[in-house]
């Protein structure tokens, strides 16, 4: 016999078929922690000679002794290698699940196999609590799930642990609830009590996700609890090192870019940014979703489908990972996958919004919203912004289009490397944060480049972008790489938009300027052009005019995707728009003039080739105090 038989006789199979040994540990009564320590033993025992119902034998004799000898049968958890020994009160939970007897004294199977409460867990940010189970089935090691309260309380919503392999079904939801809550009640002090909450990056208290001992992940979705996972250093730091010390030496400018988006991702929130956009675009095969992988070696496991996710999910889906990131950086894969065009303007403004949705709850009132403040960071074989995007969606997007210049000397050496070593450089980035000064001296470094970008032809908005980019590279290469390589402004102002490529009513007068110079037919009267006329062509008061008529006008910027109502304001303030008498509208308050009887709108034509620069100098206001950081 084993160790178990220790402090106890050398009972044998038949014995326990008798009073004898229920006798003898009923004789230790007076002492209950020794007598809780010899029950152990002799369960040990009875197992090791494969007599089953042990505890309901004692139980029975028990209860036979004394009704009041009864508070002897406030059982404790039996369970084989159990993480805990909890009290249970009137079930049986050993090795065989866990059983209770009736009013009638015939036994009730609650669940068949092993199933405990271990631990509760209170999320820090929204006080909800929630409770971690552990179970077991066969030979198979015990396993961990946070529940909801919610979930644990509900007949009919217990039934969903089934996925996870729990053996509740509709027969026994009820005595599993009622098992469960007993339970609890029972052992509320002694359960351990563990903070969590629901996403990664910056807590309220200044600790970041996932790099906080003393505090767990507690979110509902499994995926998210496997990508928490992937969130841990793997492989050799060094290796990873050289790997990133290489690139950076090879002077990819887009490379090193992607390294500061990955970066720039906690630095968002501290620098008082917004969320932005750093979108790779070139021809296949050059190496952008390696970029994208670097990125995200710096944090967790770089393998497309674990932490990178691709454009194929739906918008909810998206939302959702990014607030499972919040701070961390977001990636998408392959832009292309995204066939509708008009739905990568929609994507940009609700990822660059930072909240989610509004949505009603099922109990009433509102969903709690959830927020992130971060780099998205996205690759694709295509621009993510097109002529008729709105200028909030073109300044929220850093561009990087490298062409079919390769960014890598060896991509599929790199992915490779970085699929086996990662992990370690954004705990070391994060850990640089909390050093004393290091964040005051990083907001200065941002507003000396904010002030630098400033004196360029760069939109307000990327002006900020840019200057977190620059400032997370240049934390980075003094605390990481130690190369001396950090971003210039020379090297990121090339992949800025001027101030004019981010006002749409410009682009859009560009555009039907160039449209209805493509459809001459249109506007030659004396052509047939199968019976559809725009309008014409004329001089007046010394300008060169484009008439054309105000419904095909209006149908021709909405079928393209520009706002006809906001073009005409703009044209209007900007003096394109010829009126039809100086300094008067008509009673709708559009300037326009009469062709036959017909209402046009008369745009002036551009006078000059003059350079874009130029031409937005005349059109188009600043106001250099909007969204001005400092």
């Amino acid at each position: 016999m084993s160790e178990a038989k220790q402090l106890i006789p050398n009972w044998t199979y038949d014995d326990f078929l008798s009073e004898r040994p229920y006798e003898w540990l009923y004789s230790q009564k007076d002492n209950k922690f020794m007598l809780q320590i010899l029950l152990s033993k002799m369960q040990a025992v009875a197992k090791e000679l494969k007599f089953t119902g042990f505890i309901k034998t004692w139980n029975a004799y028990v209860e036979s002794k004394s009704p009041k000898a009864t508070i002897l049968g406030n059982n404790q958890t039996m369970f084989p290698k159990q993480p805990s020994q909890l009290d249970c009160g009137t079930y049986i939970a050993d090795e065989y699940g866990v059983t209770r007897m009736n009013e009638m004294g015939a036994d009730v199977e609650v669940i068949s196999h092993p199933l405990m409460p271990v631990r509760r867990v209170t999320n820090i940010e929204t006080f909800e609590e929630k409770l971690e189970i552990a179970y077991c089935r066969g030979q198979d090691p015990w396993k961990f799930l946070t529940v909801s309260r919610e979930q644990l309380a509900s007949a009919q919503k217990i039934i969903g642990l089934s996925r996870q392999g729990i053996a509740v079904n509709s027969e026994n939801a009820k005595e599993v609830v009622r098992y469960m809550g007993s339970l609890e009640s029972l052992n509320y002090d002694s359960l351990p009590r563990q903070d969590s909450v629901s996403h990664m990056g910056w807590l309220a208290d200044g600790q970041f996700m996932p790099y906080v001992k003393d505090v767990s992940y507690d979110g509902d979705s499994p995926e998210f609890l496997r990508m928490y996972d992937e969130f841990k250093p793997t492989g050799d730091r060094q290796t990873w090192l050289d790997c990133a010390k290489s690139i950076r030496a090879a002077d990819s400018v887009p490379a090193r870019i992607a390294l500061a988006a990955s970066f720039a991702a906690p630095l968002v929130q501290i620098l008082g940014g917004l969320p932005f956009f750093v979108h790779f675009w070139g021809e296949t095969g050059c190496g952008k979703t390696v970029a994208l992988m670097l990125a995200a070696s710096v944090w967790g496991n770089p393998d497309v489908g674990r932490y990178i996710k691709t454009f194929s999910g739906t918008k909810v889906s998206m939302e959702l990972y990014a607030a499972f990131c919040c701070n961390l950086p977001i990636l998408f894969d392959e832009l292309q996958v995204i066939s509708d065009r008009k739905t990568f303007d929609d994507i940009v403004y609700m990822l660059c919004e930072g909240v989610s949705k509004g949505r009603g709850a099922k109990e009433g009132g509102l969903q709690v919203q959830k927020r992130w403040s971060s780099c998205i960071i996205t690759t694709g074989e295509m621009p993510i912004t097109q002529g008729n995007s709105g200028g909030g969606a073109v300044a929220r997007i850093v561009e990087v289009n490298f062409g079919g210049i390769p960014l890598f000397s060896d991509a599929r050496g790199t992915a490779n490397l970085l699929k086996e070593h990662y992990g370690f450089a954004g705990n070391e980035f994060i850990k640089m944060l909390h050093k004393d000064g290091v964040i005051d001296a990083l907001k200065a470094l941002q507003k000396k480049f904010y002030a630098e970008l400033m004196q360029e032809d760069v939109q307000d908005k990327q002006v900020l972008s840019a200057s977190i980019l620059l400032a997370a590279d240049a934390l980075a290469t003094k605390g990481i790489f130690k190369d001396k390589r950090a971003l210039s402004v020379d090297d990121i102002k090339g992949y800025l938009v001027s101030r004019a490529e981010t006002d749409i009513n410009l682009r859009c007068y560009q555009w039907l300027i160039g449209f209805c110079a493509a459809n001459p037919r249109r506007f030659d009267s004396e052509d047939q052009a199968n019976g559809e006329i725009w309008g014409k062509y004329d001089r007046v008061d010394g300008f060169d005019c484009l008439f054309i008529n105000r419904t095909s006008f209006e149908n021709i910027l909405k079928n393209n995707g520009y706002s006809p109502g906001a073009f005409i304001d703009w044209a209007k303030r900007k003096d394109i728009l010829m009126p039809e008498s100086y300094g008067h509208g008509n009673k709708n308050n559009r300037l326009t003039r009469r062709v036959k009887g017909i209402p046009h709108y008369a745009i002036k034509l551009p006078e000059d080739e003059k350079s874009e620069q130029e031409k937005y100098k005349e059109y188009v206001e600043v106001d250099p105090g909007d969204d001005m950081p400092f």
